[in-house]
């Protein structure tokens, strides 16, 4: 999957986390879980993420 997508979904999730501590009455167990997700999303940027290929301009770069 292209690492811009990826990375925004992640950022999405992100910024929805943060979010959810000034919309509901959170407790640790909210805290160490969506921590956690939030993680996990990033990493997945790193590992699964692929760079899309840059075109050369260099002919014998093909």
């Amino acid at each position: 999957m292209k690492r811009q997508t990826l990375a925004f979904v992640a950022l999405v999730i992100t910024i929805l986390y943060g979010a959810g501590f000034a919309a509901f009455d959170t407790s640790q167990a909210y805290a160490a879980l969506g921590g956690a997700i939030v993680a996990i999303s990033w990493i997945a940027v790193g590992v699964f993420g692929r760079n899309t290929p840059r075109e050369s301009h260099r002919p014998f770069d093909n």
